[in-house]
């Protein structure tokens, strides 16, 4: 017969093994609207639509953020996709310059590779 230290240990493993997958799919999920938003925030600033590249910038660093402060972040490309997409907004913040907006595409472009590599993993 098991005693009760076997029984809660093999309990604590079977929930950590249940409840493991499931993080990961929500760390992968903040990958996937992330990767989502930047490809919307290029999309839009080739438009030269300035409001809606910040607010999909925006909204992909959240995610971004999300993920790392979820402890995923595979050789370190989803935070450096976070600082591409802070210089993103802040190139193009509360301007209506086409050249700035192309440089804070740029940024954007490189965020996305990042969160590419890291949602492979």
């Amino acid at each position: 017969m098991m005693n009760r230290r076997t029984a809660l240990a093999a309990l604590g493993l079977g929930l950590a093994l249940f409840s493991a997958p499931g993080a990961a799919m929500a760390e992968n999920r903040h990958i996937d609207a992330a990767v989502r938003e930047t490809r919307e925030a290029i999309h839009e600033g080739k438009q030269h639509m300035f409001a809606s590249f910040a607010e999909h910038t925006h909204n992909a660093l959240d995610h971004a953020r999300e993920a790392v402060a979820a402890g995923f972040d595979p050789r370190g490309h989803v935070s450096m996709a976070v600082k591409h997409l802070r210089d993103a907004i802040k190139i193009a913040k509360r301007t209506h310059h086409v050249h700035r907006l192309e440089a804070g595409i740029r940024h954007a472009e490189r965020a996305l590779i990042h969160l590419k590599v890291a949602a492979n993993h």
